[in-house]
């Protein structure tokens, strides 16, 4: 049984922010120290850069974490001209691989420090995480926007959340594909930016062991090799399951389509699974798959992403946020009503393709954006502030003096304190 899009209102994106933290690390800069240290992995590193596209990377500073960007990025939202009313709000909802807490919602955390802020975010709200590596965000806003469009009440909304920090073994190849940031979304009823079809979603899941974290460890276990494959296949299979509940051939499909956003941990990523969707379904070999992408500013979209790396769940978003940006100088007004085909993946795994059509206000919401400025706005303090970084896991022992010589800024959203029992407090410095 299938039941008529119009028997529901549109649902999808009111607005997006993105938050990116200022420290950053050039990879010339990176490959420089690591090939100094141990000039046998010089090969291996270049190759790594070469493959994944990455330019840079960001990373925190020992007073942000999970709970402050997203918090950030939630601000950014709560500052811009014309939001829904913040009192409606029904659902705040995060989607992580970063937890700070094996019990409580980093959104309860999140809530609470907005309300100390000075945000009158409610308490008659439903606050939650989901989890399912980087797919978590997306999961979230479909489960959240689901709920909306069936409630029948037009003025409530959700805030969904996507706040990460991706590290892996240093030194080694996957270094490369640090990066850490966050991105919130306005999740609304006949939204401003972005409209879903959820009724035509397709989904592909598998137990796979590609990519993990164990239970306390803040570094991710990855088979580069295998998850790029889990990837791959996952994105077939769940575009494939899109198409026949669409009742579309696949090829039609990818031609109807005016922006593709991917997960992109790396910025190459994207770039290998669509040359490979686009071989399977249209025939066309690597240079006629970069013009139908080019046609489609693809690689735009991803320039940010070789710049600050890994967002793990924001990195769709960030992606999305990007391409939309780029296509809006394209195309102006005649932007509302294209067509976005958004592919999130989670390793471990599970693969969700959907699509949506720009709404009559998006031009009007984009031109309220600037990424650009958040791209520039970075510091790079050198190796040492990142090898302490990589080296130093807080306690509350350490944190006393970890704080006194890393002072938050003021006006910052910050990790205050670290209690005896390990309860972490936050504040707007």
């Amino acid at each position: 049984m299938t039941v008529s899009p119009s028997a529901f209102p549109p649902v999808g994106v009111h607005d997006i922010a993105v938050h990116l933290p200022r420290y950053s690390l050039e990879m010339s800069a990176l490959l420089q120290a690591r090939v100094a240290a141990d000039p046998g992995i010089e090969r291996h590193l270049l190759r790594a850069v070469a493959s994944t596209g990455q330019q840079a990377m960001r990373w925190p500073t020992p007073t942000e974490d999970t709970i402050t960007m997203a918090a950030e990025a939630f601000r950014q939202l709560l500052v811009r001209p014309n939001t829904p009313d913040l009192s409606k709000v029904r659902f705040l909802t995060l989607g992580t691989e970063t937890s700070v807490d094996m019990s409580k919602s980093g959104s309860a955390y999140v809530q609470g420090l907005m309300q100390r802020s000075g945000f009158p975010v409610p308490i008659s709200l439903s606050s939650y995480q989901v989890q399912h590596a980087c797919a978590g965000g997306a999961l979230a806003m479909m489960t959240t926007a689901s709920f909306l469009q069936v409630a029948g009440r037009t003025d409530e909304s959700a805030v969904v959340l996507m706040s990460d920090v991706a590290r892996y073994q240093a030194p080694s190849t996957a270094e490369v594909t640090q990066g850490a940031g966050a991105a919130a979304l306005w999740v609304t009823q006949n939204p401003d930016l972005l409209e879903f079809d959820f009724l035509t979603a397709g989904f592909a899941s598998r137990d796979v062991d590609d990519f993990f974290r164990p239970l306390g460890s803040t570094i991710a276990k990855v088979k580069g090799g295998f998850s790029l494959a889990c990837y791959h296949e996952s994105l077939a299979d769940a575009f494939a399951d899109h198409c026949q509940r669409a009742g579309v051939d696949p090829a039609e499909e990818l031609r109807s389509v005016d922006v593709f956003c991917l997960h992109a941990p790396y910025a190459r990523m994207p770039v290998v699974a669509m040359e490979r969707l686009l071989a399977t379904h249209l025939g066309l070999d690597a240079e006629a798959a970069n013009v139908f992408l080019e046609e489609r500013g693809f690689s735009a979209g991803l320039i940010p992403t070789s710049q600050v790396g890994n967002l793990y769940t924001g990195s769709l978003w960030l992606n999305l946020a990007a391409s939309l940006a780029e296509r809006a100088k394209v195309f102006g007004p005649s932007l509302v009503g294209k067509k976005v085909l958004l592919a999130s993946y989670g390793s471990g795994n599970t693969m969700t393709v959907f699509t949506g059509r720009l709404a009559a206000k998006a031009p009007q919401v984009i031109a309220r954006w600037n990424l650009d400025a958040q791209l520039a706005n970075k510091e790079e303090p050198g190796l040492d502030t990142y090898q302490f970084w990589i080296d130093t896991h807080r306690t509350p022992e350490n944190f006393p003096e970890i704080l006194a010589n890393y002072p938050p800024r003021a006006g910052q959203f910050a990790l205050t304190g670290l209690r005896a029992d390990g309860y972490r407090e936050y504040q707007l410095v």
